[in-house]
């Protein structure tokens, strides 16, 4: 009797541990400060507002003005920003983030999402819920707290997507790479439509890697004016 509780205590074990792990974010080395995220925003130029009560019926984003940026951005600074949108926009729906820009080019990033928040940005974003349904169901994503992971190279190129995504997980597991080839091109066709659907405020001339550093060459806009809240 002793020896079975033993043996079912060290498999609980075993399954706590496992369930640590897979809610563990993965760790990128980098942390951000209040002043990476000043600057990023002094960098970029941005008057953030609360999106008028008139039009978060038919809008979570809207954007206007426009002025030139030529600037590049640290790994912390890029942390400090994406890990803080969902403080100017609700429907962001990252938390815990980190970006690391490589020497080699590739850029590498990790957070966590829940899954209903993940289904809410991409539906305002102008992803059918079918095509939802049928992607989750494909990588077999729960419908909790989840850890991504996302590894990728490449540039935007006068509002031309070409970023090729080298490695991804969720919940640390690896994505198979046949499945990460397959979608790759519908994400730069979503990066493209977004593009397309703030310009003319937004402009990228371009945007890659540059010693160690995301370089942004293009328009941002005056004002972006955001759902504070969720409906």
């Amino acid at each position: 009797m002793k020896k079975l509780l033993f043996v079912l205590i060290f498999f609980a074990a075993l399954i706590a541990a496992a369930g640590w792990y897979l809610l563990k974010p993965k760790t990128l080395g980098i942390s951000a400060t209040q002043a990476d995220l000043d600057s990023i925003k002094q960098k970029v130029a941005v008057t953030f507002a609360p999106l008028p009560a008139d039009q978060a019926t038919t809008k979570t984003i809207i954007v206007s003005g426009a002025h030139p940026v030529d600037q590049s951005f640290t790994s912390a600074e890029l942390t400090a920003a994406v890990d803080n949108r969902h403080n100017d926009y609700a429907y962001f729906p990252f938390r815990n983030v980190q970006i690391r820009v490589n020497g080699d080019g590739t850029v590498e990033g990790s957070g966590t999402i829940n899954y209903q928040d993940a289904v809410n940005y991409l539906l305002t974003l102008g992803v059918s819920q079918k095509d939802i349904t049928e992607g989750a169901a494909k990588f077999k994503i729960p419908n909790t707290n989840l850890p991504v992971y996302l590894k990728a190279s490449g540039a935007i190129t006068n509002n031309d997507g070409q970023i090729n995504f080298a490695a991804a997980s969720i919940a640390n597991i690896n994505v198979p790479e046949d499945l990460i080839k397959q979608f790759q091109p519908a994400v730069n066709s979503l990066i493209e439509s977004v593009i397309k659907s703030r310009q003319p405020s937004y402009n990228i001339e371009k945007l890659e890697v540059v010693n160690g550093q995301v370089h942004f060459k293009g328009t941002a806009p005056d004002v972006e004016m955001a759902a504070k809240i969720l409906p």
